[in-house]
């Protein structure tokens, strides 16, 4: 297989084979990187905050085992998050890199991903960061431009203020995606749900003892993948043609 198939075989998994469908999230993702190149251009292992977010902060965790239904499982920390560990945007693009790790993995196109969002920390300060913008724009990532199935998101450690955040996700996200929320009160429930490696060891879990070291030699190892993926997209001079081109080119 071509590296060329490989990745257009990754859209066509995540979109059960439908042809139009996958070409018309190839044809958002690529308009996406070329309209937010600060987020997505030159993406790559090599070049996201890897030690600040993960691994001193556990801002990003993709399990190393899957969930009772083979999914994927990840935990994505929100509340912990400040712009003393990393930029928003860099945060963003690390959130992408473990996300596109995970769409790699042929189990995960076909059977999906599971998220846990954890909320603890969360606060005012975040107000003035997770903007409307902002959030609309991590949505259209995650529902519209990767080939990757969001099948359930368990939010756990909601403060009061969420309330304001998630009626500002709410407008921008699909009915599919509404669905599939679900807030977990009972952390025993949690526990039937996914891994301990991506619940809180507070909780029950293992997450703090995650060996980050060998999540990044797996990350760093997709180098080539990440180069191949950023090796399409759509040149600035030609934005309503499709062609093989190298970032710096867009």
């Amino acid at each position: 297989m071509t590296a060329d198939d490989e990745v257009l075989l990754k859209f066509l998994r995540a979109r059960k084979f439908s042809a139009d469908r996958a070409f018309k999230v190839v044809k958002n993702y690529f308009k996406v990187r070329r309209d937010n190149p600060q987020m997505l251009d030159d993406l790559s292992p090599s070049r996201i905050p890897f030690d600040s977010a993960c691994r001193k902060h556990g801002l990003v965790t993709v399990s190393r085992s899957s969930d009772p239904l083979g999914r994927g499982a990840v935990i994505l920390r929100f509340g912990a998050w400040n712009t003393d560990v990393c930029s928003l945007n860099d945060y963003f693009r690390v959130c992408i890199v473990h996300a596109m790790h995970l769409i790699h993995q042929e189990q995960f196109q076909v059977k999906g991903v599971v998220v846990v969002l954890d909320l603890k920390g969360l606060g005012v300060y975040h107000v003035a960061h997770y903007t409307p913008y902002n959030i609309r724009t991590f949505f259209s990532l995650v529902q519209d431009c990767f080939p990757l199935r969001i099948k359930g998101v368990y939010i756990i450690n909601s403060p009061a203020i969420f309330e304001l955040f998630f009626a500002i996700a709410k407008c921008f996200m699909k009915a599919k995606l509404m669905r599939r929320i679900r807030f977990i009160g009972n952390i025993d429930k949690l526990h039937g749900l996914v891994p301990d490696d991506v619940i809180p060891e507070e909780l029950g879990g293992t997450n703090e003892s995650y060996d980050y070291d060998v999540m990044e030699e797996d990350l760093l190892q997709e180098e080539e993948f990440f180069r191949n993926v950023n090796s399409y997209g759509y040149r600035k001079k030609s934005k309503t043609m499709f062609e093989h081109s190298v970032v710096r080119d867009i």
